[in-house]
């Protein structure tokens, strides 16, 4: 028996964390592994996605061994891993609900029945499904992939001008409009085991999800979990993966707006663990790398969660997006011993281009704190510092 891993992240340790089984790792991977010697077989792949080459692959290496499970970690493989498993009969997650959990057009449909509050939404076909969504719901509206992540690809509609911008595009096959949602948005992100084991970890976006499309700091922070409003949050996501298909092992990331008048309304929801710092922020508020829980369950091996259990700290990470702009100054220390990490990609002199998703950045941070009070303090403190430590100009000028 073997282990097939799908791999685009580093971060992701297939070999050491499932050391125990005792089974052959098989890998297809788009970047360098580490503990390559650890694998029986590895197949790079240029692009995961430009063909069918990785289900090739997988067909190919399943004609020499049997697979006991199929591992991906990215959403972008979440639906070739479980059409694979359907084909060679390996347990876990099913098809209906990989495309439950990735088409957002599909989640939503599943809310509706559940009666779990949703933004109005459309599949889209042409630019007329924009026009007939804006006569019966208005403006401010969001045009996105229904199968994006990572804040990709979404367009906000204001008015008329970006509406006849948005006509100008080729084909809105693939996408999906829905009603802006004004309020503060929440995540919450865990694991659920085989034997029904569920640990959450409610977190707040600093800002906006959107913000690095307009050049501010984009963050995330952890939240108290007993607060009443983490409480929350943690209930509303246990009834989102209830209305869903059952699987489980289930590793998710849930966004949550919370509204002016206070009502909690679904962004959407994933089948994985949280991109981007999020994961770090939970190891040093909990003790656990939420990716090693997840894959380690999903492979049949049942580890001890942090149910219950106080965090140790509350931590935050704030991200500098690239822009349009050069950059003419960026720090090479910090003076704040309650930052733990700093991680500065920025170069002086550099023009950069728009920022395509939150991860494009100049320089990142995390921040800790004993307290929701305590972290927000610092937040401010340290946004104040990069304000006078990060500084950029019109690289029109000095071309």
């Amino acid at each position: 028996m073997a282990i097939l891993c799908l791999g685009r992240s580093i971060k992701i340790d297939f070999a050491q964390w499932l050391a125990e089984r005792d089974q052959d790792l098989y890998l297809i991977s788009s970047t360098p592994f580490p503990s390559q010697h650890k694998y029986r077989l590895i197949k790079r792949l240029g692009d995961l996605d430009a063909d069918s080459q990785a289900e090739i692959t997988a067909l190919d290496f399943a004609a020499n061994t049997r697979f006991s499970r199929i591992l991906p970690h990215s959403e972008f493989d979440l639906i070739r891993a479980a059409r694979l498993r359907e084909h060679l009969g390996v347990p876990g997650q099913s098809l209906e609900s990989a495309i439950a959990y990735r088409d957002k057009v599909v989640m939503k449909e599943h809310m509706n029945r559940g009666d779990i509050p949703v933004a109005h939404f459309k599949r889209l076909q042409s630019a007329l499904d924009v026009i007939e969504f804006i006569k019966l719901h208005g403006y401010p509206c969001i045009i996105k992939p229904v199968d994006g992540c990572s804040s990709k690809d979404i367009q906000v509609i204001k008015g008329h001008s970006d509406l006849a911008a948005l006509c100008h595009k080729p084909a809105l096959d693939g996408y999906m409009i829905e009603s802006f949602v004004e309020g503060r948005m929440f995540h919450v992100n865990g694991v659920l085991t085989a034997e029904g084991r569920t640990f959450f970890a409610p977190c707040a976006y600093i800002n906006g999800s959107l913000d690095f499309q307009w050049a501010g700091t984009f963050g995330s922070r952890t939240l108290e979990p007993d607060t009443p409003l983490a409480r929350r949050l943690v209930e509303f996501t246990r009834k989102v993966i209830a209305a869903l298909p059952e699987t489980s092992p289930l590793g998710f990331h849930a966004e949550i707006f919370q509204t002016p008048d206070d009502r909690l309304v679904l962004c959407e929801i994933a089948a994985r663990t949280a991109g981007s710092l999020t994961g770090e922020l939970i190891e040093l508020s909990y003790g656990i790398n939420i990716h090693k829980a997840w894959i380690r369950a999903c492979a049949g091996i049942e580890d001890e969660l942090p149910i219950g259990r106080s965090p140790t700290c509350v931590a935050a990470s704030i991200r500098v997006p690239v822009r349009d702009d050069r950059l003419v100054k960026i720090p090479a220390s910090v003076p704040f011993d309650w930052v733990s990490t700093l991680c500065i990609t920025g170069i002086e002199g550099l023009a950069y281009q728009p920022a395509q998703t939150y991860t494009d950045d100049v320089l990142s941070a995390i921040l800790v704190g004993d307290s929701d009070e305590q972290l927000l303090e610092r937040i401010d403190t340290f946004h104040d510092w990069l304000n006078g430590s990060v500084l950029w100009e019109s690289a029109k000028l000095t071309s």
